[in-house]
């Protein structure tokens, strides 16, 4: 009798069975990993939002007037005169710039070019929010609904841009 080479079908569906299983058991550990992935280049784009504002006051000398604490996105809350300057720091145009889950980033404050003074706050909307406040509790406080990262502490994603009493 000649002997053949090669597997036998039975040995080929214990493999495939085998490897069905494992699959099944890291799939719902690569699901979280798509989602603290979302929230991570959230923050990331709050950072780099963060350091365009920055980048926009040392060469400016000054910032846009934003508020009085009126939230809007933040490509409508940059005056269109101070767009140019401002995408050129965060390197890309504020109309592309949207948060993982497809919104706009939002800015608000209270910040006066006239005299140099006031607070500026970026963040991210909807999900579960929870309330990001900062500049103290008297006049010329902000209070933000920002959507609240379950990965870090469940801290609203918001960010204080300035603070200048």
């Amino acid at each position: 009798m000649k002997k053949r080479k090669g597997f036998t079908m039975v040995e080929l569906m214990v493999v495939i069975i085998i490897m069905a299983i494992l699959g099944l058991a890291i799939m719902p550990a690569l699901m979280g990993s798509s989602e603290k992935a979302k929230y991570s280049r959230a923050w990331s784009d709050l950072n780099a939002i963060s350091n365009a504002f920055t980048a926009f006051y040392g060469n400016k000398g000054n910032l846009p007037t934003i508020g009085p604490t009126t939230a809007s996105n933040l490509s409508a809350a940059i005056p269109d005169a101070d767009k140019d300057l401002f995408q050129s720091f965060l390197g890309t145009p504020l109309a592309n710039l949207k948060d993982p889950w497809g919104g706009q980033y939002q800015v608000a404050g209270n910040w006066n070019s006239a005299t140099g003074k006031g607070h500026i706050i970026v963040y991210v909307t909807g999900g579960t929010t929870d309330t990001a406040s900062f500049g103290g509790s008297g006049e010329g406080a902000i209070s933000v609904s920002a959507r609240t990262d379950p990965y870090n502490d469940s801290m609203p994603m918001a960010k204080l841009i300035i603070n200048v009493n």
